[in-house]
């Protein structure tokens, strides 16, 4: 007896919480296709980026020094405690010993912190810091 007073009672809790998310709030698909009207529009990025002498990605060096030194910088930024996972991912561009720090981070003690770490390894190349603090444009 008690068994089924138990299973009734979750059964109703149940059908509540069902109730209850369901009046809550939109289905998934509508959700999704909600999301779907907001997509992000990175049209200025994109074109900022189609400039000849912007460095990205796929302008780094492939020099053994090149990817020595990129590796020693990201080293130091995921050994570096308490930094966002956006300022973990930050591109490191290096070529002919340039380096080139490029994305988004969080806050702008996130962007001197990865200055310094950068800076520290470079030692003596050339260094451009093209970081943004998440929802400042700062670069066009």
């Amino acid at each position: 007896m008690k068994k089924l007073v138990g299973l009734s009672a979750l059964i109703v809790a149940c059908v509540c919480i069902q109730q209850g998310a369901q009046a809550n709030g939109a289905t998934d698909s509508e959700k999704f296709a909600k999301s779907q009207e907001t997509a992000p529009d990175n049209t200025s990025k994109n074109k900022r980026d189609k400039v000849e002498n912007t460095m990205t990605a796929d302008k780094a060096g492939n020099s053994k020094s090149d990817v020595e030194l990129a590796r020693t910088i990201r080293k130091s930024i995921m050994d570096t405690k308490g930094l966002s996972v956006n300022a973990q991912n930050v591109k490191i561009v290096v070529k002919n010993g340039n380096v080139t720090l490029r994305g988004p981070v969080d806050n702008a003690s996130e962007k001197e912190t990865l200055d310094s770490l950068a800076k520290s390894c470079c030692s003596g190349a050339t260094f451009l810091d093209k970081l943004e603090v998440k929802g400042h444009n700062s670069q066009k």
